[in-house]
Formats: C-alpha cells, sequence, structure tokens
C-alpha cells in the first residue's frame, strides 16, 4: 500500500519535474524522431496497403477502408510504445550508466517516490507523441484521406495517458531485471513488439479459443485500440473504454509494487 500511495507524495512530481526539465534541454531531437515514427507507419501501411486490402469490419455492420481502421490503431500503438520504451531504455540509462537514480535517492526521495517519477514521466512522454500523431491524423481527415469523428480525436491522447501509466509500470519490472542493456532485446522483441503489432492495431485479433480471448480481453493494448477504434470510428464511446480502465488501473495498482519490489533488489541491495 505504500508503494501506491507514494504517487500522491510531492517527491515522485519531483522525479517527473526533473526528467521534464532534463528532456526540454534537447527536446528537438528528442521529440520528432519517435513521434513521427507511427506517421510513417501510417503512410507506408495504412495508405500503401488501403487498395489491397479493401474494407475492414469495425463492428456493428460498419465497414471502413483500411486507412481509416489503422488511424486510431496508430494512437494505441504510439500511446504503448513510447512509455514502455522511454521506461526501458532511458530509465535503465538513468539507473545504471548515468547513475542517476544514486544521487536522486541521496536526497528526501525515497525508491517508491522515483519509481512513480518514473512512471508518470514515461505516460506523459506517450501522451506527447500521441498527440502529435493526433495533429497528424487531423490533417489526413480534413484532406478526406480518413473518415473519422474528430470531436473525439482530443481524447484519444488523454486515453493514452491513462493507459501509459500501466505500460511504464510494466517496462520497469524488465528495467529492474535485465542484467545488462543487450538484454533488452528480450522484453522488446518477445513482448513490446508483438504487443504493438498484434492488438487490433493494424489488424483484427480475435480467437475461438475460449481462453486466448480471454487474454486478448485482458490486454490494455487491446482496449486502448478498441476504445479509440469506437470514439474515432463509430463516433460512440462502447464497452471496451471501460475495460481500458479495469484492466489498465489493476495492471497498474499490481505491477507498480512489483517493480518498486524488484528495483529495490537491483538498486540498493
Amino acid at each position: 500500500m505504500s508503494a501506491l500511495l507514494a504517487l500522491f507524495d510531492w517527491r515522485a512530481f519531483a522525479v517527473f519535474r526533473r526528467n521534464a526539465l532534463v528532456y526540454l534541454r534537447n527536446w528537438r531531437t528528442a521529440f520528432l524522431p519517435p513521434a513521427m515514427e507511427p506517421v510513417v507507419y501510417f503512410v507506408a501501411l495504412g495508405l500503401g496497403l488501403r487498395g489491397f486490402v479493401g474494407g475492414v469490419d469495425v463492428g456493428g455492420g460498419q465497414v471502413v477502408d483500411y486507412a481509416t481502421y489503422v488511424a486510431p490503431g496508430l494512437i494505441a500503438y504510439t500511446a504503448f510504445t513510447t512509455p514502455f520504451y522511454e521506461a526501458l531504455y532511458s530509465a535503465y540509462v538513468r539507473m545504471f550508466y548515468q547513475k542517476t537514480w544514486d544521487g536522486i535517492l541521496a536526497t528526501q526521495v525515497e525508491l517508491p517516490h522515483l519509481v512513480w517519477g518514473e512512471v508518470l514521466w514515461a505516460a506523459a512522454r506517450g501522451f506527447m507523441n500521441a498527440s502529435v500523431v493526433a495533429v497528424v491524423l487531423a490533417i489526413f481527415a480534413a484532406f478526406g484521406t480518413v473518415d473519422v469523428h474528430l470531436a473525439w480525436l482530443p481524447a484519444l491522447p488523454l486515453l493514452g495517458l491513462w493507459a501509459g501509466l500501466c505500460f511504464g509500470a510494466f517496462a520497469l519490472i524488465f528495467t529492474a531485471l535485465v542484467p545488462a542493456i543487450d538484454h533488452m532485446n528480450y522484453p522488446v522483441f518477445l513482448i513490446g513488439v508483438p504487443l504493438s503489432l498484434a492488438s487490433n492495431t493494424y489488424f483484427p485479433v480475435s480467437s475461438d479459443v475460449a481462453a486466448l480471448q480471454v487474454l486478448i480481453e485482458l490486454n490494455p493494448v487491446y482496449q486502448l485500440a478498441e476504445s479509440c477504434r469506437g470514439l474515432l470510428v463509430r463516433g460512440a464511446p462502447d464497452a471496451h473504454l471501460w475495460k481500458l480502465f479495469a484492466t489498465s488501473g489493476g495492471l497498474l495498482v499490481l505491477l507498480t509494487p512489483l517493480a518498486v519490489a524488484l528495483t529495490r533488489r537491483r538498486v540498493l541491495s
């Protein structure tokens, strides 16, 4: 419980503020390249394959072209990959190479505050990059490339911010476990890439096997993609939105204390 309550302590936001100030010193090189990655995916896949894929059923008998189907998936893709990789690579560099965490822990900040500060910063990075993608999608919609409900577009980065807390806490577990940065390839290619691509982001995912379908429903990336699709394409919230809040919140409560315990063993042992 103390690990969860540390979120509301000023020291967690002090860690967040420290990361934000460092980020603002080189934001030009840190912001645009990762934010433009999903845009490149949209141009290459969404626009490049739309003529070959044809229509995609998004539920309720509504069929849209492939570019419109992929558009909300890009928000989910960005809102997952940005905080996940931020809490993997950037947090590991701060922990191991720069020894930033050692300096922070020499102040009034305790380990749970440090973990929450990293989680908050990872989610904020996801929010920023998802906002860039939302702006790009609005431009494509203005030219008629995708058919979406623009009124809901500002809400999607906020959904990504909520889910990004869960993704950041999830990644910090591996940051505390991997013995060296080269071993980051395991969580990246065995977990990060499959979740980002096979969670209804770029193509529909479903299963007739009940157990597998339960795992799909428990995946917050899947719920985020479908929540964004319900708002952006179907124009109304649906059950996936509440499932997103439930799965992300539940996993956040479970994963953050685990991240604190593993980080404590890694940093303080």
